[in-house]
């Protein structure tokens, strides 16, 4: 049974499946086709304060570096708080899921603390599953918030940089 959004907005409500934004050989085409056209207009109506770590993406998170990087106050404000016991692993890397919140798919990555910069990145598949399949651009901005009753991360393309 197909569920009923009661959200009152303009555009598409999160909370309802998209049948356009699965599509794999149109990474980038938009699933409302009131952004066509803008430059960089805001992909979600709800408020953007839910996504709590968000990130403008950098060259180095999305070319041949294959980590996205996160500035440790993020990392230590929003991330290890979550993981719990597994915190004491981050320097040998945890993985962690991460659910892809507009594409309904799930994902999984590492999350570790480099000793060396002391930084904190996703490693793993991030370019496979996040760059490259879904299109990702230097500029665009993302979005993670931990979802308890997933027990992991949900991300979410927050602003797509039409500029290049």
């Amino acid at each position: 049974m197909a569920s009923v959004c009661t959200h009152l907005t303009l555009g598409m409500c999160s909370c309802t499946p998209s049948f356009a934004c699965s599509s794999s050989t149109k990474k980038r085409k938009l699933c409302n086709k009131a952004n066509v056209g803008s430059r960089n207009k805001k992909l979600k109506n709800e408020d953007d304060e839910v996504w709590k770590i968000k990130k403008v993406l950098k060259e180095s998170d999305v070319g041949s570096m294959s980590r996205l990087i996160l500035t440790r106050e993020m990392a230590e404000k929003f991330v290890l708080p979550v993981l719990g016991d597994d915190a004491d692993q981050i320097d040998s890397g945890v993985s962690v899921q991460i659910w892809d919140a507009d594409t309904n798919s799930m994902h999984s990555l590492v999350f570790k603390r480099w000793v060396s910069s002391r930084s904190y990145v996703f490693i793993g598949n991030w370019i496979k599953d996040f760059v490259a399949r879904r299109g990702l651009r230097k500029g665009d901005e993302i979005g993670f918030q931990w979802n308890p009753f997933k027990n992991g991360f949900e991300f979410s393309v927050l602003q797509v940089n039409y500029m290049g």
